[in-house]
């Protein structure tokens, strides 16, 4: 099957030209998998409390947490006041939280025709049904604007949460996924503004620093995800999302993905010229070490045949990001840079 035989999946799911948002809802609830309707979940149990945080994508909230407290470090004064930042801290989980179980509630006509979520993720293997994902989508939202709100009184940092959800749950998954191939370059928008969230609920505001961090999330976020496309490219051709390995090849993917590493190295190599990031030396540091590795590794992907396994190359994308953000955390409470 190819990408454009899948178009009829997508259709269902997404319901291209004149489907309305709430005829996706009604079609997503009836999108329930046979292994659904076979099962009815017990919500008081461990299993169930696991399937929560599935829908919730745990593993991607901890590095948009780990990315946020990086801001916060960066910006020093909130650093280790533990007090005031925790409540931001699961604010930010709980918003990105609702927005992937908003993804998962979307993409479940798809997930349930694709190998690797048809029994990995709760909705499509029925162990949730569609209502209880809703009903945990909204309690973790209204719980995050309540935060932002009620704890730190920022309509600055609520206004990012509602358009982070917005877009990425609503605007990539419904729209630009389905669609195009560049749907993981101008989707990566919502995955970047951690920082910028972060830096909002402390301060009141923002700087240049937060949209640095942010950019450099941005152009990580390519290369990051491309690797994974190249090794599920099939999945994906199945489900009818035109991803870029699927429309344009696997030789252009990579080369696509240099490219994008290229970028982001060097971008990272000017980020010393802010003020900010002048007194992160092990940050400094990283950036062209991990960088370099990098670079040469997306240079080999793209310049040896046969293709190299990809996954090793998306396990590091995460190890390089993780460290450099951590690196933030402990350029800040080392001191180096303070009068």
């Amino acid at each position: 099957m190819t990408w454009k035989d899948g178009f009829g999946v997508r259709r269902l799911a997404f319901g291209v030209g004149t489907a309305s948002v709430s005829t996706l809802v009604r079609q997503s609830v009836r999108q329930q998998t046979p292994n659904a309707e076979r099962r009815t979940p017990n919500i008081f149990s461990w299993r169930f409390a696991l399937d929560l945080l599935l829908l919730a994508k745990f593993r991607i909230v901890f590095v948009v947490l780990v990315t946020g407290y990086g801001a916060i470090a960066l910006q020093r004064e909130h650093a280790a006041d533990w007090a005031f930042i925790w409540p931001c801290m699961l604010a930010m989980a709980l918003l990105g939280g609702a927005a992937n179980t908003l993804n998962q509630i979307f993409e479940l006509p798809r997930d349930a025709v694709m190998d690797r979520t048809r029994h990995r993720r709760p909705l499509p293997d029925g162990r949730v049904t569609v209502p209880q994902a809703w009903i945990w989508a909204v309690v973790q939202f209204v719980a995050c604007l309540a935060i932002f709100l009620g704890f730190y009184h920022s309509w600055l940092a609520a206004l990012l949460a509602v358009v982070n959800l917005g877009y990425y749950s609503f605007l990539y998954t419904l729209w630009l996924k389905p669609r195009h191939w560049l749907n993981i370059v101008i989707g990566g928008v919502p995955g970047s503004m951690a920082p910028l969230i972060a830096w909002a609920a402390v301060t009141g505001s923002l700087e240049a620093a937060p949209w640095a961090l942010f950019l450099l999330i941005f152009l990580w976020t390519p290369p990051h995800v491309w690797a994974l496309a190249i090794r599920v490219k099939d999945d994906y051709a199945r489900a009818g999302i035109p991803m870029l390995p699927v429309v344009k090849g696997v030789d252009e993917t990579t080369r696509q993905i240099f490219l994008y590493t290229a970028v982001l190295v060097a971008f990272t190599l000017a980020l010393p010229l802010l003020a900010a990031f002048r007194a992160s030396p092990l940050f400094v540091i990283l950036c062209v070490v991990l960088g370099a590795v990098f670079l040469g590794w997306t240079w080999r992907l793209w310049r040896r045949r046969p293709v190299m396994p990809t996954m090793p190359l998306f396990r590091y994308s995460i190890i390089y990001i993780t460290a450099l953000f951590v690196a933030l955390v402990v350029d800040c409470f080392a001191g180096w840079g303070r009068p």
